[in-house]
């Protein structure tokens, strides 16, 4: 539990926020140079979405080395609050259904990449 406070967390939620901040750039390139229908930008983002805070969870996870499902899952709530929060502050507007169904889904993402990053093989070092 200790190691889940010391910066396990910061290391997801951190990758997480670099890597949304790289897709919306290519989202952002891809608006503006081609004719991606918003149909089809939806999808991506969502797509994109589930896979960011996938690998965040599995990243925490990987790091913390233990309770995988708990590393992923709050790192995917504190990303969720994060984003909720942002909403209300600097859009003045609450949560709808449709929302909590998408933040549901990316929390439960992250909860599924932590299960998955507490497995992964670690590299051992000889000596």
């Amino acid at each position: 539990m200790k190691n889940l406070l010391q910066g396990v967390l910061g290391y997801g939620i951190g990758s997480i926020f670099i890597l949304m901040i790289v897709f919306a750039g290519v989202l952002a390139l891809l608006l503006r140079f081609t004719g991606v229908e918003y149909q089809t930008l939806n999808q991506m983002a969502l797509i994109a979405g589930i896979s960011i805070l996938a690998f965040g969870g599995m990243l925490a996870a990987y790091k913390g080395e233990q309770k995988g499902w708990l590393s992923g899952g709050m790192t995917g709530l504190i990303f969720v609050s994060a984003m909720i929060l942002f909403q209300i502050i600097f859009e003045n507007q609450l949560v709808s259904l449709p929302q909590l169904s998408y933040f549901g889904g990316l929390v439960l993402a992250a909860w599924l990449g932590g299960m998955i990053g507490v497995n992964l093989p670690r590299r051992t070092v000889k000596r």
